[in-house]
């Protein structure tokens, strides 16, 4: 679904990438790129920005330049990529992350889209052709994805991986909410006090 403030947010960040510019300079590449917002709007918009520290202020007399302080945000296969390779390594990383983005989108995943999750070989898993990769590719195009047909798809049938794929989740969710601290690193072991002596 289309949300316009979030492809105002993302334009902007694409804009700005590391180098930062000032009002002046994002209102006129924001209207070339369609969006035509007044500079008192856009203005508000940054501050609020920098407010939720997305952004850096910096002023360059006479302007104030807007710099972004994080790159890019991360989409879900970059993520379940990254997460995977702090769970296991190498090839267990990549079925991993096959395993991982078949349960969560419920279908096949195309070579292409481990590609874009970090994984450089074809995995060894379960090819799919027929119907059941159509219907995969039907999914993606409905999403405005395309993918060429010469592109295998694959499932992962790993059941061993269900352990991993709890860690995975258990450290994604804690990295997006940030409550490492809550989590106990150790287990701890009770000692018993002997009661001879």
């Amino acid at each position: 679904m289309f949300n316009p403030d979030k492809a105002m947010r993302d334009t902007i960040f694409e804009i700005l990438r590391n180098d930062g510019m000032s009002i002046s300079a994002l209102s006129r590449e924001l209207k070339e790129r369609g969006f035509n917002i007044h500079r008192l709007i856009l203005t508000g918009y940054l501050r609020a920005l920098t407010d939720m520290n997305e952004l850096r202020e910096k002023e360059v007399p006479p302007a104030k330049i807007y710099v972004p302080i994080r790159g890019k945000e991360q989409d879900i296969y970059e993520i379940i990529g990254e997460h995977s390779r702090n769970v296991c390594s190498g090839h267990d990383a990549d079925l991993l992350i096959l395993y991982a983005l078949n349960k969560l989108f419920k279908r096949p995943v195309f070579l292409d889209e481990l590609r874009h999750a970090g994984v450089r070989n074809p995995p060894d898993a379960r090819q799919v052709e027929g119907d059941e990769k159509e219907e995969a590719r039907r999914i993606l195009s409905r999403a405005k994805l395309k993918v060429p047909d010469s592109n295998p798809a694959y499932v992962a049938d790993a059941p061993a991986k269900q352990s991993h794929f709890e860690d995975l989740l258990s450290q994604i969710i804690c990295d997006k909410f940030d409550f490492s601290f809550l989590i106990q690193e150790t287990k701890q072991t009770k000692l018993i006090p002997d009661a001879d002596l």
